[in-house]
């Protein structure tokens, strides 16, 4: 073996020696020490964090990396590893922290901390470069100041989520060389301190979601010479603002402003900003009434959000080119016909969102050629009618669309039985479209929500999708089907039960009949919680059909369930104990039923209950008392004349004479409101929505 002095291999080789000749472990004795007695400070008093620990070599612990060739920790991981049960907050020692001479990197995200104790010792950390103290519960500003030229390699700082109260602690400008500070969703208030525009480094700042109520123009941005990006989101700053504030920011690229109401935007200024070439931002919610005359300047924009502003008339064509990626301008008053580019010339746009205007008139007849490359699609309450052209079938790289609350009709088949094989979310709910809801060539391998509800459907849905979906579903992602207010008729299919992701199934409001098909325990997110839910509950909603027989045994299998409601229909039987084996469940409602029988006192074991509904069906005896009971009101039970006791104010002392049992059915009977609404349609939908359309626009940055 050579050893060549100069040369980047004699060190290791040295080091080797050096660490055979002494003994070494891997890692050195003072920071193992230094380690274990974070680990008895982070789980006091009776916390289990790092339990994988063990052996000599700390440089194999979780959490715990070090530098290959010094053994010494390098990085520090340690997110959310304080036991939430621990209802004290935590106070690190730092001189624990600063052992860890060669550290560079420490993340405490999540761990209660309200502060370190002996701040200034962190001022022997010279090396490090990333401090993260997210989502912790840090108000006293002080427990951050750690000493005047301390942390002189600190580039990185996150205090993100905490409890921040008041200014920006002055001591944080003494980190000169930060390039990223963060500091969203904290107490902060009044002006930014204006000690940040010492800070001339910053590349990053963002003070989104505190309470900073100054004027924006009398802070000197122009001091901030290499900031990219700037996001003052969701703060109560205040009075007028011209973008000749950031005329000088040549690098900025990321600018947020949304959501401060007291903020008035000069919109018609002329003056032109070369030396401004934004890729994004943001001006949702700014009170605008006129898109600001920059915007017709900046040819470089990916992303541009306008929504929740008073703009009205239609989008300019020259709009639809500037913003090459992404355009949102829900929630404003625009209106006119479904907005072009000038000359009809192909659109770059991969997400386009026009909700909750006044748009109107019919779809575009060519909206393939015109926004080819559209991901994400939502025209959503406006008032667009006529038909949906067949050129949406042909947006191929489709992911989702949103045609809600419009007054579109006509019949779907073509758009259901087409090659747009990466859709994966489609809302088509309050409209006026008829025909078949489910056709029977319908095979989209990645759909995984498929909205229908109110229109005007019909059919029988024995005859929808294909019958080789009972070998191959043909929809074998869906996590939510929902079929709820339209005129279907027939028996529930048992090939829903070939859906094995499926959580949220609602055909309430139908004109369906016969029995609740006996194999829903097929369906492993209804069954198990560990199958993983992406929209954290489960829920089956069968109310307001013509359903008969008993309800199927195996109902009580279904113990991921969060809600029931089999509400008006024609169910009979009695209610199975079994049914306490749904130990998550927090909406049960089996009203207007023809059940009977008696209210076992096991009932009171499902403690999650905060609907609970069986009025107006045959029910006798006691009403169970004790935990979620003791909160259920008489509206709960009324229409059975044979229920006594609390909440109802017949007295128990009354034998009334029971009915007859039947020959052993197990019954489960039905949710639903006194408005005769499938209460799902307001719990879940908009969180549907949200969780759905929010995550793909999240993604397609």
């Amino acid at each position: 073996m050579e050893i060549t002095f100069g040369h980047s291999t004699f060190l290791p080789i040295f080091s080797l020696l050096l660490c055979l000749c002494s003994g070494c472990h891997g890692c050195m004795d003072e920071e193992r020490d230094a380690l274990l007695q974070i680990k008895d400070s982070i789980n006091s008093p009776e916390g289990t964090a790092f339990s994988s620990w063990y052996g000599e070599d700390c440089c194999q612990w979780e959490g715990v990396q070090c530098n290959a060739s010094t053994t010494r920790v390098s990085s520090i991981f340690f997110n959310f590893r304080r036991d939430a049960s621990l209802l004290e907050n935590w106070y690190p020692n730092a001189t624990l922290f600063a052992q860890f001479k060669d550290l560079e990197i420490l993340h405490l995200r999540g761990n209660q901390i309200a502060g370190f104790t002996s701040p200034e010792e962190l001022h022997s950390l010279k090396r490090l470069q990333q401090l993260n103290l997210q989502n912790n519960s840090i108000e006293n500003a002080s427990h951050l100041c750690w000493g005047k030229g301390a942390l002189p390699s600190l580039y990185y700082l996150d205090l993100s989520d905490n409890n921040l109260q008041g200014f920006i602690p002055e001591c944080l400008c003494d980190s000169l060389l930060l390039k990223q500070l963060i500091l969203f969703d904290n107490h902060l208030h009044g002006k930014i301190s204006p000690c940040l525009s010492n800070m001339t480094a910053l590349q990053y700042l963002d003070l989104s979601n505190n309470q900073f109520s100054d004027s924006l123009s009398t802070f000197p941005f122009h001091n901030l010479p290499s900031i990219d990006t700037l996001i003052l989101s969701k703060n109560k700053f205040r009075g007028k603002f011209s973008f000749s504030i950031f005329a000088n920011l040549s690098k900025l690229s990321h600018l947020e402003i949304s959501y401060n109401p007291y903020l008035e935007l000069e919109t018609e200024s002329r003056t032109c900003f070369p030396s401004i070439k934004l890729i994004e931002l943001s001006l949702a919610g700014c009170n605008l009434r006129k898109l600001p005359r920059f915007l017709s300047s900046q040819n470089n924009l990916k992303t541009l959000d306008l929504s929740d502003n008073l703009l009205e008339g239609n989008i300019p064509s020259w709009l639809m080119h500037n913003a090459t990626l992404q355009l949102w301008v829900r929630g404003n008053n625009l209106s006119g016909p479904f907005p072009k580019t000038f000359g009809n010339i192909s659109s770059r746009l991969t997400s386009l969102d026009i909700s909750n205007n006044s748009f109107y008139g019919p779809l575009l007849e060519d909206i393939h050629l015109i926004f080819p490359e559209l991901l994400y699609l939502s025209a959503s309450d406006n008032g667009f009618n006529g038909g949906i052209p067949p050129s949406f079938g042909r947006l191929k790289r489709l992911q989702s669309l949103d045609l809600s609350g419009n007054k579109l009709h006509g019949e779907i088949q073509y758009l259901l039985t087409s090659n747009m094989s990466r859709l994966q979310y489609l809302y088509l709910y309050d409209n006026n479209l008829r025909g078949d809801a489910l056709p029977r060539n319908l095979s989209f391998s990645k759909l995984e929500v498929i909205d229908l509800g109110n229109n005007d459907f019909t059919g029988n849905l024995l005859d929808s999708l294909s019958w080789s979906s009972l070998q191959s579903p043909a929809l074998p992602q869906l996590r939510v089907l929902s079929l709820h207010g339209n005129h279907l008729e027939g028996k529930i299919p048992h090939w829903l039960c070939q859906m094995r992701h499926l959580e949220i199934l609602d055909l309430s409001g139908n004109k369906l009949s016969g029995h609740i098909p006996d194999c829903f325990d097929n369906i492993t997110s209804w069954s198990d919680f560990s199958h993983g839910h992406y929209l954290y509950f489960s829920f089956i909603d069968l109310s307001s059909n013509r359903l008969t027989g008993s309800i199927p045994v195996q109902i009580t299998q279904l113990k991921a369930l969060i809600g029931l409601n089999l509400s008006h229909n024609k169910l009979f039987g009695e209610l199975s104990p079994e049914l306490t084996k749904l130990t998550g469940l927090e909406a049960l409602d089996v009203s207007h039923n023809k059940l009977f029988g008696e209210l076992c006192p096991e009932f009171t074991k499902l403690t999650f209950l905060a609907i609970f509904n069986v009025s107006f069906n045959n029910l006798s005896g006691t009403i169970p008392v004790g935990n979620q009971f003791n909160t259920f009101d008489a509206s709960s039970y009324i229409g059975n004349p044979g229920l006594c006791g609390n909440p109802l104010s017949r007295n128990c002392g009354v034998v009334v004479e029971k009915p007859p049992k039947s020959n052993g059915n197990v019954l489960l009977s039905n949710m639903a409101t006194t408005n005769h609404l499938p209460f799902p349609c307001i719990l879940f939908l908009p969180v549907i929505n949200l969780v759905y359309l929010g995550g793909l626009i999240s993604t397609s940055f």
